[in-house]
């Protein structure tokens, strides 16, 4: 019996290492994880802190209030840069369904690819021509006659497109919503929707800020919920009125304190 326990004792001593030794392998990866943990845990905090801090000081310099849309203000415009892209991804789908570009993608998000063809606004099926006047109509206000909402139209480059398929974006109460019943174009190249940015002029705008007018154009004219109705007929306004209106715009577009396409 005693010769019996001596032979088993060498292997329950190797077994007791082998365990020991398996347990302290383990422990590597938990102390790898809680370390590796630790790390991201640690590189967010001091992120949020750098980010927070550079909130507040943006708001400081710009003169905002200490509030939360003043200290916020600067993350707005990525609204914008998201809305940019969602338009060029659409546009890119429709060069390749209608004109069979396999690889617009690219090319239209860096800005390379080639111009469309635009329809005439004089001479497609059914245009018509309006005034600022009469476009300011066609807001999807209801109609008290027949109870249904009116068309959702929008000029841009004079240009009037109806957008009544999209009324998800651009009907009452929604995020494109300033866009309608009037020529924006200004506001399509800057993404000010304040007031005094939904006007007409491009005066004083950068090449690429004109570009983003064009473009916007090519969403509207190939979408398959949007089309040309027409053009806005030459209704220029005095050159008092237009130039006190170019001043205001360029007054909040400098002080960049407007939120770009946002529900107001």
């Amino acid at each position: 019996a005693d010769s019996s326990l001596r032979q088993r004792r060498p292997g329950a001593s190797n077994s007791l290492k082998t365990e020991e030794r398996d347990d302290q392998e383990s422990r590597i990866p938990r102390r790898r994880g809680r370390s590796c943990c630790g790390f991201i845990g640690r590189f967010m905090l001091a992120t949020c802190i750098v980010i927070c801090f550079g909130l507040v000081t943006d708001a400081l310099m710009d003169g905002r209030p200490m509030t939360k849309d003043g200290l916020l203000q600067p993350l707005s415009y990525l609204n914008f840069a998201f809305m940019r892209l969602a338009r060029d991804l659409s546009r890119a789908k429709s060069r390749q369904r209608r004109f069979n570009q396999r690889y617009a993608l690219v090319p239209v998000l860096l800005g390379s690819e080639e111009p469309l063809p635009l329809g005439d606004p004089d001479n497609c099926a059914g245009c018509i021509a309006l005034t600022r006047e009469e476009l300011a109509d066609y807001d999807g206000r209801q109609l008290a006659d027949s109870g249904e909402a009116a068309p959702l139209f929008l000029s841009i480059l004079g240009r009037i497109y109806d957008v009544s398929g999209g009324r998800a974006f651009y009907g009452p109460g929604k995020s494109y919503y300033k866009l309608v019943g009037k020529d924006a174009s200004r506001a399509f190249c800057t993404g000010c929707l304040e007031p005094a940015c939904l006007i007409s002029s491009l005066e004083g705008l950068s090449p690429e800020q004109r570009r983003e007018a064009d473009k916007w154009v090519e969403l509207y004219e190939w979408h398959d919920k949007y089309k040309l109705v027409g053009r806005l007929r030459d209704d220029p306004l005095a050159p008092e009125e237009e130039e006190f209106l170019l001043a205001e715009a360029q007054e909040v577009e400098a002080r960049r304190s407007y939120k770009p396409f946002r529900r107001r």
